[in-house]
C-alpha cells in the first residue's frame, strides 16, 4: 500500500533532518565561500590543501601536538622537587645558583619557584616550536619537488597560466601545512607559559618575528637545493638541524648576558647586540636580503629548467653583498688579544663555503655548453663591429650558457678586492703578506673547483650536479679530515696544507720555497683543468656545427 493512500497521510507529518543553530549553518555556508576564494587566489594552495588536509592527517596531527605538549608538562611536573628534596632548580632560596637550597613551608613541602618553571617550559617550547617549522618544512618541501620531478608533474604545473611566483608561493604555503597546524596548536601554551614567566611580549615577538624570518629563508632556500638536483630531502633537513643546533647553542650560552645577543656585539662599528630589537631588526635583515635572492633564483629556473639557478650579473651583486655582510664584523671593538688575521680567517671559511653553492648554481649543463661551443664556432665570420659584442671575454662574463669559469674568477676578484685595503693597513709586514698569500691560495683553489665542477657537467651521465658538488665538497672537507686524523698537522707539514683548502692555516710555518712550489702547482692544476675543458669545447663545437650544416644541406 503506498502512503498517499493511507488515512494517516494527512495526519502523520514525514521524518525530517534536524535543523542546525543559525550560527552554525551561517559557517557552514561559508566554508564553500572561503574555499573558492581561495582556489581564485592561489590554485596551487589550494590543491596542496585539499592534498595535505585529510581527517586522518588533521587528526594525526592533533593527537601528536596534545601529546608532545603533555610529555613536556609531565617531564617537567616530574622534577619538581619533594619533600625529602635538598637542592632542585625550582626550589625558592635566598642563593643564585643553579641548584638552589629548599625552604620548606610549615607543612614540610618546598617552597617552588613557579616562575622558573613556567620559563622553563616558555625556553623548552620556544626551541621546539621552530625546530618543527624548519626542519619538518624542509624536509617535506624537498620532499614534494623531487616527487613531482620524477612524475613529471612539476613541467605541468609549469605550463599553468598563473606566474611561477603564485605557484611557488602555493608550494610554501602548502607543503608544510602540517607542521604549521602542529605549531599552531602549542601556541597557545607557549603565550600562557611566556605570561606565568613574566617574559617580556618584546622577547615573545622577537622569537616570532625570527622564526618566521628564518623559515621564509630556509623554505626558500629548500626549493632552491631541490632545484640544485638535491633528492635527499633528509639531507636537506640534516643541514637545517646543524644550523639551527648550532644557532640555539649561542642563544643559550649568551642568553645570561645582557651585554649583547647571540654573541653579536658590533656591525660597521654599530652596536647591534647591545638590544633585542637591533640583534632581531639585523636578523630579520639578514633573512630578508637572502630569501630576496634565493628567491629570484628559483622564479630563475622555474621559469626555465634549462637555465642555470642565477644569471652571472646576479651573482656578482649576491657575492658583493655577502662579502659586505662578512666585511661588517671587522669593524667592531677589538682588544688587545685579537689578531686581524683571524678573522680573515673566519671569512675565508665562510666564502669557501659560499663559493660552492655558488659553483653549483652558476655552473651550466652539458647541453647549454654545446649550444654555446656551436654558436662560437659558428660566429668566426663575423663582421667587425660585432668582434666585441661576441668576444670570447665578454662572452665568459656576461654571457648566460658559456662556461662559469670566467664569472667564478670575477667573483672571486671581489673579496679580494674588498679585503686588500684592510690587509695592507694591518701592523707588521709578516701579517700583511700571511694575510694577502692566505686569501690569493684559496682563490686559486677555488678557480681549481670551479673548473673541476665545469668538467663533470659537461661529461655524459646522470646526476652530473650531485656528482660536481660531491666532488668539490670532498675536496674541499676531505683532504684537511684526513690530514688531522693521520697527525699531519699544519705546523709539522704546511706543505701538504698548502695544497688543500686550508691553506691559510700553514702559512705562518711555511717556507718561502714551499709556498712558491705550492703556488706554481696551483696554476698548473688549473691550466690543466682549463686546457682539456677547452679542447672539449672546441672538438664538440665543431661535431655540432657539422652535424648542423649536414642537416641544413638535406
Amino acid at each position: 500500500m503506498q502512503i498517499e493512500n493511507s488515512p494517516y497521510s494527512s495526519t502523520l507529518p514525514l521524518p525530517t533532518s534536524p535543523t542546525p543553530p543559525q550560527y552554525l549553518s551561517g559557517a557552514i555556508t561559508m566554508i564553500p565561500h572561503l574555499l573558492l576564494l581561495v582556489s581564485d587566489w592561489n590554485p596551487q594552495f589550494f590543491r596542496e590543501l585539499k592534498g595535505r588536509l585529510k581527517p586522518r592527517n588533521i587528526a594525526l596531527t592533533i593527537a601528536t601536538s596534545l601529546l608532545v605538549q603533555s610529555a613536556i608538562l609531565l617531564y617537567l611536573w616530574a622534577v619538581l622537587p619533594s619533600p625529602t628534596s635538598t637542592y632542585s632548580r625550582y626550589c625558592t632560596s635566598k642563593t643564585d645558583y643553579l641548584l638552589s637550597d629548599c625552604v620548606l613551608d610549615a607543612t614540610g613541602n618546598p617552597i617552588i619557584n613557579w616562575q622558573i618553571w613556567w620559563s622553563d617550559l616558555f625556553q623548552s617550547l620556544s626551541w621546539l616550536l621552530p625546530f618543527v617549522l624548519l626542519i619538518g618544512g624542509v624536509y617535506l618541501l624537498i620532499g614534494d619537488l623531487a616527487k613531482e620531478e620524477r612524475r613529471g608533474t612539476l613541467n605541468f604545473i609549469r605550463l599553468s597560466p598563473r606566474s611561477s611566483q603564485s605557484i611557488l608561493i602555493g608550494k610554501l604555503l602548502g607543503v608544510p601545512l602540517i607542521p604549521f597546524l602542529a605549531v599552531v596548536l602549542a601556541i597557545p601554551l607557549h603565550l600562557w607559559s611566556a605570561a606565568q614567566a613574566g617574559i617580556s611580549a618584546e622577547e615573545v615577538v622577537s622569537i616570532y618575528l625570527v622564526t618566521g624570518a628564518a623559515c621564509c629563508f630556509f623554505y626558500s632556500g629548500s626549493i632552491f637545493y631541490a632545484f640544485l638536483g638535491g633528492a635527499q630531502n633528509w639531507l636537506g633537513a640534516a643541514a637545517v638541524w646543524f644550523s639551527y643546533t648550532i644557532f640555539f647553542q649561542l642563544w643559550q650560552i649568551y642568553q645570561h648576558d645582557s651585554s649583547y645577543y647571540l654573541g653579536l656585539k658590533q656591525w660597521y662599528n654599530l652596536p647591534i647586540g647591545e638590544s633585542l630589537s637591533f640583534a632581531v631588526a639585523f636578523a630579520v635583515m639578514n633573512f630578508g636580503i637572502g630569501t630576496f635572492w634565493i628567491w629570484r633564483a628559483i622564479n630563475r629556473r622555474f621559469r626555465n629548467p634549462n637555465q642555470t639557478l642565477i644569471s652571472k650579473r646576479q651573482s656578482y651583486a649576491m657575492t658583493l653583498c655577502f662579502e659586505l655582510l662578512m666585511f661588517g664584523f671587522v669593524f667592531r671593538e677589538h682588544h688587545r688579544w685579537d689578531h686581524p688575521i683571524y678573522d680573515l680567517m673566519t671569512m675565508i671559511a665562510f666564502n669557501l663555503v659560499w663559493f660552492l653553492v655558488l659553483i653549483a648554481a652558476l655552473t651550466p649543463h652539458r647541453q647549454t655548453l654545446l649550444d654555446w661551443a656551436r654558436y662560437r664556432r659558428d660566429g668566426g665570420a663575423a663582421k667587425a663591429k660585432r668582434v666585441w659584442r661576441r668576444s670570447m671575454l665578454r662572452d665568459l662574463v656576461w654571457g648566460e650558457k658559456s662556461p662559469a669559469i670566467g664569472a667564478i674568477a670575477l667573483n672571486l676578484f671581489i673579496p679580494v678586492a674588498v679585503f686588500t685595503p684592510w690587509i695592507l693597513i694591518w701592523e707588521g709586514a709578516d701579517q700583511q703578506i700571511r694575510g694577502f698569500l692566505g686569501l690569493l691560495f684559496c682563490m686559486l683553489f677555488l678557480l681549481i673547483c670551479a673548473a673541476i665542477a665545469q668538467s663533470i657537467l659537461f661529461m655524459k651521465f646522470q646526476k652530473r650536479a650531485i656528482a660536481a658538488v660531491g666532488v668539490v665538497g670532498a675536496l674541499m672537507i676531505l683532504p684537511a679530515i684526513a690530514m688531522l686524523t693521520l697527525g699531519v698537522h699544519p705546523d709539522h707539514n704546511p706543505a701538504a696544507w698548502l695544497l688543500s683548502a686550508f691553506a691559510f692555516v700553514a702559512m705562518e710555518f711555511a717556507s718561502a720555497p714551499a709556498i712558491a712550489f705550492s703556488f706554481l702547482a696551483h696554476l698548473a692544476i688549473f691550466s690543466l683543468f682549463t686546457l682539456r675543458l677547452t679542447r672539449q669545447l672546441r672538438r664538440a663545437g665543431e661535431s655540432e656545427l657539422k652535424a648542423l650544416m649536414a642537416h641544413r644541406t638535406l
